[in-house]
């Protein structure tokens, strides 16, 4: 339960967030929306609180190498997002469906009273700007829409794939290896009302919703073939004849779009070994010892387990890399635009200085520092005897200690090692001690170690 409480809280804390500080608006059940056609104005910002600043903190702990910090990560970053909620397109009784819709929680309010509906939106994505739209319809005047435009707060949306089959069967409902978006955004609602007869009033309407049937109406599958117009219609006469089809549409739907002005990205495929103080004392299996005789690191039992949890190097092996293909559905596992392949290329030259760095590479000066700030107590070590010393003085008592075996092989995991301190469940004090894992598989070329978990994107920055 505690996993699913985290993930859960994880993938929709936007939609809760949003929810909590909503604005009263002065108005009946009866009054009409205004400026549906507009976007809506958004309440007045207010000063974030301990609930919405957690969001930062966990970013600065989610990874020593952050998309939003150059124009390329931020174009990745993007691009990822775009990845995640990417269908292909299918065949209905031999009728082309476009891909692209997916289901998303969606965050409404109107007079304080929060409101949480299911609603299929389909993305579109501009590559010379990086800005998403999301289309959706709604049956007309559908309640929870109209109210969300007239009370100016925009909406709150989250979107999460939870769980490959594979976890279902073999480990145990692992959400940590989920990932997704939430996002808040403006709201755009179209209605048959603003659609006025005057065609220099209506005209800019009728070209935007055009654009909006061909990208979001073309995927739902029997309304797909509603938008299919005779190839013998040209210019003027198949502009009538969409012009035609939107204001019948409009008789029986709304149209309405959500534009984000902020999106949390969580890329839980990317996780590290996540072992602290709080939980260490269940992480034992970790441990390794190189110095054993006919020690085999590859065989052994401690890197068989520290690797099927680091989903960020476990990721790009077999057999995970051919169950994780959620990503192959834009391009193959082996080109280089794949998401994996981009992501483990530019930690490659952010630890690496190089795309395609040759096994055994070492890191650059500033990518070694990246990593040591990140996960190795900013290279500051102690002895085994100083911790031993300190663990004494300080038994039962949460704590990280990080010092360097000298006895053990430079390229040994338990070269670096960790120290964690505490009290298990049952009370009795605790002392474990791991490799540095997190550190060794980052400085490791061809995964996506070291690439934060949770990051933001800000559309209007």
């Amino acid at each position: 339960m505690k996993q699913i409480t985290r993930i859960a809280a994880a993938c929709f804390a936007a939609a809760a967030a949003g929810l909590l500080s909503l604005n009263a608006v002065a108005a009946d059940a009866q009054k009409k929306p205004d400026g549906v056609s507009a976007a809506t104005k958004q309440a007045p910002a207010e000063k974030p609180d301990a609930i919405s600043g957690a969001t930062k903190k966990r970013e600065s702990h989610s990874g020593a190498i952050k998309l939003t910090e150059t124009a390329e990560g931020q174009k990745l970053l993007r691009e990822m997002v775009r990845d995640f909620i990417y269908t292909g397109d299918t065949v209905f009784d031999g009728h082309k469906v476009k891909g692209g819709r997916q289901m998303f929680a969606i965050g409404t309010a109107d007079l304080n009273t929060p409101e949480v509906i299911t609603a299929e939106l389909t993305p579109d994505y501009n590559e010379a700007t990086g800005k998403f739209v999301f289309y959706g319809t709604t049956a007309k005047d559908s309640g929870k829409i109209l109210r969300a435009s007239r009370s100016g707060t925009g909406l709150s949306v989250a979107w999460v794939k939870q769980l490959r089959p594979n976890e279902l069967k073999n480990y145990g409902w692992n959400y940590y290896d989920s990932y997704g978006i939430s996002f808040k955004g403006d709201l755009k609602v179209y209605r048959g009302r603003d659609l006025t007869g005057d065609e220099a009033h209506d005209r800019p309407i009728l070209d935007h919703l055009s654009h909006v049937m061909d990208r979001g109406l073309t995927t739902i599958k029997e309304w797909s073939l509603i938008w299919k117009f005779s190839p013998t219609l040209k210019g003027k006469a198949l502009q009538d004849a969409k012009d035609r089809e939107i204001r019948d549409f409009l008789t029986y739907e709304d149209v309405y779009e959500v534009i984000p002005t902020s999106m949390i990205v969580i890329d839980y495929f990317a996780r590290p070994l996540m072992v602290n103080p709080n939980n260490a004392f269940v992480y034992k299996q970790y441990a390794i010892n190189s110095n054993e005789k006919g020690f085999n690191l590859l065989k052994s039992k401690g890197y068989k387990a520290a690797l099927r949890d680091t989903n960020c190097a476990n990721v790009m092996l077999e057999p995970e890399r051919s169950r994780y293909t959620f990503f192959d559905q834009r391009y193959p596992r082996t080109s280089p635009m794949n998401l994996l392949n981009r992501l483990s290329a530019y930690k490659n030259k952010a630890v690496f200085g190089s795309a395609k760095p040759a096994n055994g590479a070492k890191p650059t000066a500033d990518g070694l520092k990246i990593v040591e700030n990140q996960y190795n107590n900013k290279g500051q070590m102690s002895t085994k005897a100083e911790v031993d010393q300190a663990v004494k003085a300080a038994e039962g008592k949460k704590k990280t200690y990080f010092w360097v075996d000298e006895s053990k092989r430079a390229s040994m995991p338990d070269r670096y090692m960790v120290t964690y301190t505490g009290r298990d469940s049952n009370g009795k004090a605790y002392r474990v001690d791991l490799p540095n894992w997190n550190r060794w598989f980052v400085l490791h070329p061809n995964n996506v170690c070291g690439i934060a978990t949770r990051q933001t994107i800000e559309f209007n920055k």
